[in-house]
């Protein structure tokens, strides 16, 4: 990988190179690079249109290939180079000012989270009766969550009223301090998204004994159906299937679900917590085995 990337960026002096699942990192002249594989290069394609359009240029620079190309094609997956800089930042400041990108997406932004929802669960469902047996804390687990999963798609299908009267913003797949400014992080969904992505950030990296969810929620003045998006996302497992998937690809080993499957009351009490808070701003329907 060493030898594309000096051919096709025309860096001379890389330092250092390292491999983290499907991205590289290294220094050249001082300064840290990533190459990061590109899973989806269409829907990734109209995400950076919309960041150019807003012109959102914060923490990463993109950096243009010899063919003053954004995307490389290296043994036939596609890349792009960044520029990494150490840009300081606060997450929740940030996520109270978000960005409306609303008509600068150039495809349909109706985004159905129980539709993509029920696919994700079928197929797991149907990848599991094949690799149970070599997975023994998947195998122990794995139900449970999806029971979580169906919760989520049931709340999410019998208590939205409509999506026709939501703005978009440009959200994050995940939030965390190493990529939140990451362009190759950055969609384009329901503002809940990023909301709920902020509340499961908090929790695993264990920062919401002290957060002030009544002030929070405060702040964001949400309509009830902005409370049932957050809370649907709030019971769908993506910190379990995120680490599965990474089992099933290889990049992890399965012990990192251990954290994760220790934590389950922990997460039923932020539940809890989180829908309390939300009853005072949202009547929204409580499920019986979450109220207190």
């Amino acid at each position: 990988m060493k030898e594309h990337i000096m051919y096709y960026y025309n860096l001379l002096d890389i330092d250092s190179l390292e491999k983290s699942g499907c991205y590289y990192y290294f220094k050249c002249h001082g300064r840290l690079f990533s190459l990061e594989y590109v899973s989806n290069i269409d829907k990734t394609k109209k995400v950076f249109e919309v960041l150019q359009k807003v012109n959102f240029n914060r923490g990463y620079q993109v950096i243009y290939n010899i063919y003053d190309e954004i995307f490389t094609n290296i043994s036939n997956n596609w890349y792009v180079l960044f520029l990494c800089n150490n840009e300081k930042y606060n997450i929740l400041q940030d996520l109270l000012h978000p960005i409306n990108v609303t008509g600068l997406f150039s495809f349909n932004y109706k985004f159905s989270w129980n539709y993509l929802w029920s696919k994700k669960v079928d197929y797991y469902e149907y990848q599991f009766n094949h690799i149970y047996e070599m997975y023994p804390l998947i195998f122990e687990s794995f139900n449970y969550y999806i029971g979580f999963a169906e919760n989520a798609i049931s709340y999410f299908s019998y208590n939205l009223h409509s999506l026709e009267s939501f703005d978009v913003f440009l959200c994050h797949e995940r939030i965390s301090y190493s990529n939140y400014f990451d362009p190759l992080n950055v969609t384009v969904d329901y503002y809940a998204r990023d909301i709920a992505e902020y509340i499961k950030f908090l929790f695993f990296s264990k920062k919401y004994d002290a957060f002030s969810f009544s002030l929070f929620f405060q702040k964001l003045e949400l309509s009830y159906n902005d409370y049932i998006l957050l809370f649907s996302r709030l019971l769908f497992p993506s910190y379990y299937f995120d680490i599965y998937d990474r089992i099933i690809n290889h990049e992890c080993n399965e012990e990192a679900l251990a954290e994760v499957i220790l934590l389950v009351n922990d997460y039923y009490l932020l539940l809890q917590k989180t829908f309390e808070n939300i009853s005072y701003f949202a009547n929204i329907p409580a499920i019986d085995w979450i109220k207190k």
